[in-house]
């Protein structure tokens, strides 16, 4: 898919190329490192400072100032003359530029003895004598066939540059923070071009090792979404002359490295959802959904030592519009942070999900390392990682695969969560939700085989004897109910509804019973006779249930709804 995916990009990439800029569709938008950007102009005596930019990203808007007429010569030489990785540095790990034109140093680095005039010598020797850092084989013949393309080094104008840097480097006004200092000098572009590309496409391919040449090209294994070492033989094709998974000659693997560069500048803007198709590259932010119709390819991004892709698939027929639910208030609440509403797309329901059963923790821990996540609910962070997988894809890329089944699961031990925990308006508007979702994925017709009438249900509470129920969803609505006036009973200043875990969690209708009846133990003293007491727990000690499959649904309404035992009746026995 990646072969596919990096041809749309050349199609956009060279559609957007320039005469003074053919990366153009890359470094508009490639956004510098915080710190002194100082630019130099040749003289006959050296070099005179031109301008000097202060690089500082905004944390919110992830932008940069662009004003000054400089910066477009900045934002493009900075994105050419970065090292590949620290381990590919020219001659030292603490020098991050690629060519003599530039200099690339963290301020910290020059006043705490990391840089050295000696440092600074093996760098501009490095250019001057390229061979002594190219002496294997494979890199000598890589960096051979660049240099005749472009030519030698120009030993005198590097002599010229080494000698300014040396004499002024460490004179220079700077403030002693952890940003960059960064020294361009000011030629031609073209000339940046050149002398990045012999860097690049000689240490561009993961290791000259598996670098090999047919009818005069070089291919070699790429070093982006590939690690091949020592460490991961498994990785070769051990029956194959040449063991390299996959082989890319130097205009391939460039391509594919400004293919990565380019994923690199939409991470930097926060835009990490990437939907592709024949028509291009469409960068969203991690929470966008599209709002077209969509068939392609979905690409997660984020960011790392490297961006990094979280997730690669293909998507068909996406849609952000989806079948039309409903969100009900089905416990009837007075106050509620949920609007009730007919909610007719992905996005929407997405949003409502994440902030009432994940606390807003889901979309900001779709792709966390579990133990990078600072989430200090256990449950909350126990069902994220049970949920998010699958309701991502279902989200961004709409497959239902066992959906229903993981969120009913997570929705049902969520609500028990916030109950123990004592946030019973959350409970309730989880449960809300909750009911709202099963009608959606399940239907309004199965929904209904297990829905009481509560109206009818209270009606038994008023008889003059104890009735019965009539199915089972009646017992476990009239057990919650009973469950929630019992810790109502409760001498405590703070009720502990953690008291409820054992009713909440029973695998048995059995268990229920027995809980109940602990329960009625401990506050009997302080039950007064009441008719509607007498006959919900009459009723629920006579019923014998169909089945021991636990009605989850029915016990937590019962449990969350206004407890009718309360309620005034008719008769002078009951409480107030």
């Amino acid at each position: 898919m990646l072969k596919e995916v990096v041809k749309i990009f050349e199609k956009e990439y060279r559609a957007e190329s320039r005469e003074d800029n053919q990366d153009f569709y890359i470094t508009k938008d490639h956004i510098p490192e915080d710190g002194d950007y100082i630019i130099l102009e040749e003289t006959r005596d050296g070099f005179q400072e031109l301008d000097r930019i202060n690089v500082k990203v905004d944390k919110k808007t992830r932008t940069v100032e662009t004003t000054n007429s400089y910066f477009k010569f900045i934002q493009y030489a900075d994105y050419l003359s970065k090292y590949l990785e620290s381990n590919k540095a020219i001659a030292d790990k603490n020098i991050h530029s690629n060519n003599y034109l530039t200099l690339f140093i963290k301020k910290e680095n020059l006043f705490n003895g990391k840089i050295t005039e000696d440092v600074l010598t093996k760098y501009y020797e490095t250019f001057k004598n390229p061979y002594t850092k190219y002496c294997k084989k494979q890199l000598k013949i890589a960096y051979a066939a660049l240099e005749d393309k472009y030519g030698k080094p120009d030993i005198d104008r590097i002599n010229k540059i080494e000698e300014w840097v040396k004499k002024n480097l460490f004179s220079l006004k700077l403030s002693k923070d952890k940003t960059y200092v960064k020294l361009f000098f000011y030629y031609d572009l073209e000339e940046y071009r050149k002398e990045s590309e012999k860097y690049i496409l000689t240490n561009i391919y993961n290791n000259a090792k598996y670098n090999t040449k047919i009818k005069g090209i070089i291919y070699g294994v790429p070093n982006n979404n590939m690690g091949l070492n020592s460490k991961k033989p498994y990785l070769e094709h051990k029956t194959r002359k040449n063991v390299a998974p996959i082989l890319l000659n130097q205009d391939e693997v460039l391509l594919q490295k400004k293919f990565f560069d380019y994923l690199n500048t939409l991470v930097q803007q926060r835009k990490i959802n990437l939907y592709i198709d024949e028509e291009g590259i469409y960068a969203l932010t991690g929470q966008d959904i599209p709002k077209q119709n969509f068939t392609g390819y979905f690409m997660r991004l984020q960011k790392g030592m490297e961006t990094e892709i979280h997730d690669f698939d293909t998507v068909v027929n996406f849609s952000n519009h989806i079948t039309p639910i409903e969100i009900k208030n089905e416990l009837r609440l007075e106050k509620s942070n949920i609007e009730y509403k007919t909610i007719h797309t992905r996005a929407e329901l997405k949003k409502i999900i994440n902030e009432v059963f994940f606390r807003k923790f889901l979309e900001t821990n779709y792709f966390t390392d579990a133990k990078d996540m600072k989430i200090y609910d256990d449950c909350i962070r126990r069902n994220i990682l049970l949920a998010r997988r699958i309701l991502f894809d279902w989200f961004y890329k709409g497959i239902n695969n066992s959906l229903w089944n993981t969120l009913e699961f997570c929705c049902l031990d969520l609500i028990k969560n916030s109950i123990v925990n004592n946030y019973l308006p959350t409970a309730k508007e989880q449960f809300n939700l909750y009911t709202s979702l099963k009608i959606y994925f399940e239907g309004e017709e199965k929904m209904e085989k297990t829905k009481i009438n509560v109206e009818e249900f209270e009606k038994k509470l008023d008889l003059d004897k104890p009735g019965e129920f009539s199915n089972d969803g009646e017992y476990y609505f009239a057990a919650g109910q009973l469950a929630n006036y019992f810790l109502t009973k409760s001498k405590a200043n703070v009720k502990k509804y953690s008291l409820m875990n054992p009713i909440l969690n029973a695998k048995s209708p059995e268990k229920i019973e027995l809980e109940l009846k602990k329960l009625y133990d401990k506050y009997n003293h302080d039950i007064i006779s009441n008719r509607r007491f007498n006959n919900m727990y009459y009723m629920v000690n006579d019923y014998i249930v169909s089945n021991n499959i636990i009605d989850n649904n029915n016990l937590l309404k019962g449990f969350l709804h206004p407890c009718m035992i309360f309620k005034s009746t008719n008769t002078k026995t009951n409480e107030n």
